[in-house]
């Protein structure tokens, strides 16, 4: 009999203000909260995992708590594994922060704030609550709902009294989707419901970088282990043994309405972009106003062009018709741990990350017959009420929409074909004689890996890349392997080109282990991409650093010209901490933030009455409501840049 299991909502009510620390500061705050891709606080799952895995601990010891939470290195047997899988705690909207300062004494009996300890932290406010989710063995329900009534704070300062927490858990059940009826060809759409790392290297160093994208390589062997953790070994074989082909997982810039109907690809090298033009002066060339990038389709070799980067995708539907080009969002998150469990220190680190809720879509190619068994063993997770577990750390990945189609369509070639362009949407591995990894395609090795002396290869823009794996089994890393890369184009021609489009049309793939996604290309008789470039998911970094510092000349200006912060002679001027409390009441789009302070109504707001600190406000005021803030809170850096070189001064 199959084990059931359970997916249960984990809700966190918060009884006092939390500090859910993003290790990270900015805008005159040493330490914001965490925050998901939507900019809302959020908890993440490593520290619902930490501090449940310290009540286990706690209450039966250590084997015990291994035995729920896995056990870290070792052999990855079923006994080793973390059954539990849990998303971070979310919440629905964007909330007004509480901001805390705390600083040290000059002596026990002596109350004045010492020099260059005043500390400024961002709380979430007490009544927040964050949901997330966890699925787990419905055997190993009560084990956790013991450990949540044991649980009673979260995030930084707990021992302070901050971030006391009311968990609750309930059972879910997920609305199942429909699988249908298979055929030779599935599309997935997947989303991750948690930031994903698909580690890019296998000697990172500080920062541990990831692909923008889930290679068909890990997302093969995520369906593979969830087979073979349920026992089922003879279907995980079909994977492994290359029966069925998985492609890549490339992202989307939006929910598509019909699958068969998207195309997603990397974007050619042929796609290139205008270099900026250089200039003199002091000026930095990031802060210097641009013009629009304009990408051009072309094979030649321009060295005043600029290649596309490997985040860089192309997308189009049927609705649209026209290719967009779009990067999927990538953060870095820092994080702290102990590679030796004997070391004292933790050991601070980066990790880049695709954010949560991105969108991927997937292709899986079989017989008839093998997709129909794969679906029948795969139905709790075409269904939803399962997830694969994918990437560094296994992020809850689930299937949201799938669809059964007929082999892909491609444009039409025919015998009198002149010249088509061949592009390769996911990495090639090929050998050459000496077995070799080749790096580049010449027109021989293009002829021998097609096993066809009909095909002319006239020109080409083509790349190499280093292709890294990890074999979860084993635990150990795969051996690296050199590849052409992703998006190199080959203009080819002869009576060869419609045996190409037709081995596109039918699945049949060029090169080594096609079945974990290499080796995928297309047809076409014109470049797929765009004339211009357009961003989906992120503004252009570009125009936001020129913002930055035209703030920054501006609110410089505002400091030299006036003298805000008292500096003896019993001078009544707003403190430092009060032009913090400023920038964040008018970040939390507070429009009386400043008329409150040109008119105060207390004794203690008095200062703003200061002709110099009138005067920022009212040149704050003047600002559109959007451009208030960034100005108070560069303006503030300002300050405290000046107050700390006037301590140094004083100290020598």
């Amino acid at each position: 009999m199959a084990e059931r299991w359970a997916r249960c909502r984990l809700t966190a009510e918060l009884l006092s203000d939390a500090h859910p620390g993003s290790g990270s500061g900015g805008g005159g705050i040493d330490a914001l909260v965490a925050r998901d891709r939507h900019g809302h606080p959020v908890i993440w799952a490593s520290h619902v995992e930490g501090v449940l895995r310290d009540a286990a601990r706690r209450l039966r010891g250590d084997k015990a708590a291994e035995s729920f939470f896995g056990r870290a290195g070792g052999d990855y047997q079923r006994s080793d594994r973390q059954r539990a899988a849990f998303t971070s705690l979310y919440t629905n909207g964007n909330l007004e922060s509480h901001v805390w300062r705390s600083t040290a004494r000059e002596a026990f009996d002596n109350r004045a704030p010492k020099g260059d300890t005043l500390r400024v932290v961002e709380y979430v406010p007490r009544g927040t609550k964050l949901v997330g989710e966890v699925e787990l063995p419905a055997t190993e329900l009560p084990v956790l709902q013991r450990l949540v009534q044991e649980v009673d704070a979260l995030g930084g300062g707990r021992a302070t009294g901050a971030g006391r927490v009311k968990l609750s858990l309930a059972e879910v059940t997920a609305a199942p989707c429909t699988v249908g009826a298979p055929t030779g060809r599935l599309l997935l759409l997947l989303k991750n419901r948690d930031p994903l790392c698909i580690t890019a290297t296998a000697t990172p160093d500080n920062l541990i970088p990831s692909l923008s994208f889930v290679p068909g390589r890990a997302l093969l062997g995520a369906v593979a282990a969830w087979l073979i953790a349920e026992g089922d070994r003879d279907t995980a074989s079909l994977l492994t043994s290359g029966r069925i082909s998985v492609s890549d997982a490339l992202p989307l810039p939006q929910a598509p309405v019909n699958l068969e109907s998207v195309e997603v690809l990397p974007a050619p090298l042929s796609l290139q972009s205008k270099k900026p033009e250089g200039s003199a002066g002091e000026t930095p060339w990031w802060a210097q106003a641009k013009a629009t990038m304009q990408r051009c389709d072309a094979l030649s070799a321009d060295q005043k062009l600029k290649r596309p980067e490997d985040d860089l995708f192309v997308y189009r539907s049927a609705s649209s018709g026209a290719w967009t080009t779009f990067r999927p969002v990538r953060r870095v998150r820092l994080r702290n741990g102990r590679p030796d469990p004997e070391q004292t220190d933790a050991s601070l680190f980066a990790i880049e990350q695709i954010v949560e809720e991105t969108l991927f879509l997937a292709e899986l190619q079989g017989a008839p017959e093998v997709m129909k068994e794969l679906a029948s063993k795969l139905a709790a997770i075409f269904e939803g009420r399962r997830w694969l577990r994918i990437g560094r750390g296994g992020a809850p990945v689930e299937v949201v929409d799938l669809a059964w189609s007929n082999p892909a369509s491609h444009p039409e070639t025919t015998e009198t074909t002149e010249k088509a362009l061949l592009t390769l949407t996911s990495d090639l591995l090929v050998r050459d004689e000496y077995l070799r990894w080749r790096t580049a395609l010449n027109e021989d090795a293009l002829r021998t890996l097609l096993g066809s002396s009909d095909i002319q290869l006239k020109k080409s823009m083509q790349d190499s890349v280093m292709v890294h794996g990890f074999n979860g089994t084993s635990r150990l890393w795969r051996m690296p392997a050199a590849a052409v890369r992703r998006g190199s184009v080959f203009e080819v021609s002869g009576a060869g080109v419609a045996d190409l489009a037709q081995r596109a049309a039918s699945g049949q793939w060029i090169g080594e282990r096609t079945h974990e996604g290499f080796g995928r290309f297309r047809i076409d008789t014109e470049l797929p991409g765009v004339t211009s470039e357009t961003s989906v998911n992120t503004a252009p970094t570009p125009p936001a650093d020129v913002a930055e510092e035209a703030i920054a000349g501006c609110t410089k200006k505002w400091l030299e010209q006036h003298r805000v912060l008292a500096k003896g002679d019993g001078e009544r001027k707003p403190s430092l901490s009060q032009w913090i409390d400023l920038v964040a009441e008018l970040e939390r789009n507070g429009a009386e933030a400043i008329n409150s302070r040109l008119n105060p109504a207390t004794a203690g707001a008095r200062g703003w009455q200061d002709e110099d600190a009138n005067n920022i406000l009212k040149m704050l005021k003047a600002l559109q409501p959007e451009q208030q803030a960034p100005h108070a809170r560069v303006f503030v850096r300002w300050l405290r840049a000046d107050l700390r070189a006037n301590q140094q001064k004083g100290a020598v």
